[in-house]
């Protein structure tokens, strides 16, 4: 059974590196790959800031100001995160290797061109028919109702995003409370950036910046199997 994801395509150094790690940690002599999984998790998250922050600005043709509000955001999130990946990648042992082999190919998707490779998590159908509907308050005329929903889906991709990005796999690696303490620091600044984005974007849109933002949003819904571990 299908269930309709927020995904984003791979590059394709980013899924040979993953995939080559997770063959590796399935293979006969697995080890200890420090460099190998902070390369990883650098790229995912440089990545998962380009589709979520950047190529969605671009989308929406924002003005300068509220560019560098974007660019803001993404630095701060950036760095917080970075820290984690550094830190956590030369600490974790072998059973933590094989745990994020695990989640890699959890939240990896082989595309139906047979070739691209998506990074997705699912959402509910109730919260993708947010974003589905969203051109059509504004073609109504409905902008109010339709930027009410916009900041609705945002805060809760958000939450899902965190979750399935930085919750999920902290949980799977089962850090000491030392590394619990600076990841949810970094988890409580990714949130608290995103948040305030959102809050000061979504007022300021023009109402086809508001159309532009929606249509962006809707061509990261994509179909998969559901099984996510």
């Amino acid at each position: 059974m299908t269930h309709t994801h927020v995904a984003f395509a791979s590059s394709e150094r980013l899924h040979r590196l993953t995939d080559d790690f997770i063959q590796r940690m399935r293979g006969p002599r697995p080890g200890l790959e420090p460099d190998t999984l902070e390369q990883i998790m650098t790229l995912f998250i440089d990545e998962a800031l380009h589709a979520f922050f950047t190529a969605p600005a671009r989308a929406t043709g924002l003005n300068p100001g509220m560019n560098r509000v974007v660019n803001l955001t993404t630095q701060t999130i950036s760095k917080a995160t970075g820290m984690v990946i550094r830190r956590s990648s030369r600490k974790m042992d072998l059973r933590q290797h094989h745990a994020a082999a695990d989640y890699m190919d959890q939240v990896r998707r082989p595309g139906s061109d047979g070739q691209t490779w998506y990074v997705a998590f699912p959402i509910h159908e109730d919260v993708a028919d947010l974003a589905r509907g969203l051109n059509d308050h504004v073609d109504a005329g409905n902008t109010d109702l339709a930027r009410q929903h916009m900041t609705q889906y945002l805060h809760t991709l958000t939450n899902e995003g965190v979750h399935w990005y930085f919750e999920r796999p902290m949980q799977l690696l089962e850090f000491g409370p030392v590394m619990r303490k600076m990841a949810a620091v970094g988890v409580e600044t990714t949130r608290k950036a995103s948040r305030s984005l959102v809050n000061q974007l979504i007022p300021r849109l023009e109402n086809e910046q508001l159309s532009a933002s929606a249509a962006y949003q809707c061509s990261m819904l994509a179909r998969f199997d559901g099984h996510h571990g």
